[in-house]
């Protein structure tokens, strides 16, 4: 990870993978997704031209990257989530029963 270029801008990951530079990696860092790239030229001019807008994407390439990265970042939700459905701390609806 020390050759990695990381973001926890989820709009420019996706840009980033829309334009076609390789997700590296993620993982979640204090409740935030990073996303790991690799630190080269290409990355890091693809970050330039991100920021300056200087750049063009095709809508429906951008649109498919988006979604990839919000199944990455709400994978982790799912993983946090208490699969023991007799625990309160889980994020199940708990049935009201009027017990008159």
């Amino acid at each position: 990870m020390l050759n990695d270029k990381q973001t926890r801008d989820f709009y420019c990951a996706s840009f980033l993978i829309a334009i076609g530079v390789k997700l590296q990696s993620h993982c979640r860092i204090n409740g935030s997704t990073v996303f790991n790239f690799n630190n080269d030229t290409q990355t890091q001019d693809a970050i330039d031209k991100y920021y300056s807008m200087s750049s063009y994407v095709e809508p429906i390439t951008y649109s498919n990257a988006i979604k990839a990265c919000k199944s990455i970042v709400h994978s982790y939700d799912k993983a946090d989530t208490n699969i023991n459905t007799n625990s309160e701390g889980n994020n199940h609806v708990k049935q009201y029963r009027d017990n008159n």
